[in-house]
């Protein structure tokens, strides 16, 4: 039997279990991660990127890789409704919301999930101290005295036994590991079940002027929820399971009737390229830690797929425990900052939550008017979607309070609408904001100088040794030396004078101010 020892394990290959392995690596811990599946997804599933998701793959040098896998084409709308199928009567459609640089140098895209995943391994395999064993299933775990003790097995027979101070569970909806704990999950149940259809589909050219992300069809007795995989030929559609409708008795052939039948396009030939069904049953876990094993992903918490937040709220809370991990295995912090991962995303995903729920629940109102043969109240929904918001609340609006941040006294900035608007600002717990400065001749951002540990942000006048001493190995950076301020406004957005300083830990997130 096998016997190998890590700083961490990682439990699941996903995107969340990838990129939680990424980062720690990239912060020194040496990890272990199993999946039990021998490769990537190769059935497309999350596909939105949020702008605050994009800077993190750009703090990994990953954005433009990620961003290859995105559409082939530009879509002309985030989401339509038609009546009748794809190409049919319009009854409505939520645009696109402008965008510009103001609040983040990344804007949001399309990456289907087997492009994520395959971008993530990549990095992963060529981190040396990343063991990343797919193929590989955790049989049970264990912990004992200060680490875990973890038992698994390969597709070939072979087993071993991996011993690791913490374990990071990322083995999905229904996380064994979860399970093993005994962590209740809370929810609304089940919303419904579903079929998921991959298919191949050459209609380009007659949906010429609408295309969109998501497509919406509608008839007197069928939905049809249809997204674009790469912009191109490449969909899914996911059909809502009738009651008695079971999805293991639907094959390629029923499969393909559905798709004619809400596509409206039974003249276009097309081929189905894979079946997978799944059930919206929306959750979270009522606790995010127990003991030395922690949880992210959909095996913390698993939001309706009505928006698109689901892996990036996973990706989110990746980048949140990593740095906590890495700094208490180094020695520059204490075990209570590892309680502050839970305290800071349980309450992250429950905001994420009741958004998500929101938008499903305005997608849930709108079919159940059009099946009631109520088209114009159907119509009038549509038109106030909230898919046509700019979502800049909730990409950088998410305030922290936890031991991990320091308040300073001052009071928060709300806006008006929580979801979709922000005001940025430097208060403690707050994302440290986006401004446009300048380093060694060309334009960055000041995200550019967070990222590899904590960073002291300085006005000119600043107190350096008092920043320097905010916390063990930060990096001061100070305005006029290490960088300058091409807009002349970043102390304003941060709320210092000219000698005030900002402390903004790995995670682009600020724990202290001063001045």
């Amino acid at each position: 039997m096998e016997k190998v020892s890590s700083q961490v394990v990682v439990v699941g290959g996903g995107p969340c279990g990838l990129i939680t392995a990424l980062l720690l690596a990239r912060f020194g811990v040496k990890t272990i991660l199993f999946e039990k599946h021998p490769g990537v997804s190769r059935h497309p599933k999350a596909m939105g990127v949020t702008r605050r998701t994009g800077e993190i793959y750009r703090q990994l040098g990953l954005l433009d890789k990620m961003r290859a896998g995105g559409l082939r084409q530009p879509a002309d709308f985030v989401s339509i409704w038609a009546r009748g199928g794809m190409a049919g009567e319009l009854l409505g459609a939520s645009p696109f919301a402008p965008e510009n640089t103001r609040f983040s140098p990344c804007h949001p895209f399309h990456c289907p999930q087997p492009h994520t995943e395959e971008v993530l391994l990549e990095a992963v395999r060529a981190e040396p101290l990343v063991d990343c064993r797919f193929g590989t299933a955790v049989k049970s775990f264990s912990q004992e005295g200060g680490g875990v003790c973890v038992e698994f097995a390969g597709a070939d027979g072979s087993g071993g036994v991996a011993e690791a101070e913490y374990l990071v569970a990322a083995d999905g909806d229904r996380s064994p590991v979860r399970t093993q704990l005994g962590i209740e999950r809370k929810g609304p149940g089940e919303l419904g079940r579903f079929l998921s259809v991959f298919f191949r589909m050459p209609c380009g050219e007659r949906l010429a002027g609408r295309r969109a992300l998501l497509t919406n069809t509608l008839g007197p007795d069928f939905y049809g929820c249809f997204v674009t995989v790469d912009g191109g030929d490449l969909w899914l559609m996911h059909h809502f399971l009738d009651e008695g409708e079971r999805a293991e008795d639907i094959g390629a052939e029923q499969a393909a009737g559905l798709v004619r039948r809400a596509s409206g396009m039974g003249d276009v030939p097309f081929e189905i390229l894979s079946l997978s069904p799944w059930v919206m049953s929306p959750s979270v876990a009522t606790e995010w830690r127990r003991g030395r094993v922690f949880l992210v992903g959909d095996a913390a918490a698993r939001v309706s797929p009505a928006g698109g937040l689901g892996m990036n709220n996973g990706v989110q809370s990746a980048h949140n425990l990593a740095w906590k991990l890495a700094e208490v295995l180094h020695g520059r912090a204490g075990g209570a900052l590892l309680d502050s991962y839970q305290e800071e995303r349980l309450a992250a995903a429950k905001l994420t939550f009741e958004n998500s729920g929101g938008n499903a629940e305005e997608v849930f109102g709108i079919v159940g008017a059009a099946m009631s043969g109520e088209w114009e109240a159907a119509k009038a929904l549509i038109a106030n979607s909230r898919r046509s918001g700019s979502g800049y609340g909730q990409d950088f609006g998410i305030v922290y309070k936890s031991v991990a941040v320091e308040p300073d006294g001052t009071a928060e900035q709300r806006p008006p609408d929580a979801v979709n608007d922000y005001i940025p600002q430097g208060r403690p717990g707050h994302r440290a904001p986006h401004v446009w400065i300048e380093g060694n001749g060309l334009q960055l951002s000041t995200l550019d100088l967070f990222g590899n540990g904590y960073v002291a942000l300085c006005a000119p006048g600043a107190d350096l040794e008092l920043a320097g001493g905010w916390r063990q190995g930060v990096g001061v950076r100070v305005e006029g030396r290490d960088f300058g301020d091409a807009g002349g406004n970043w102390r304003e957005v941060y709320g210092i004078g000219s000698k005030g300083a900002v402390l903004v830990r790995p995670d682009g997130y600020i724990a202290a101010r001063v001045g």
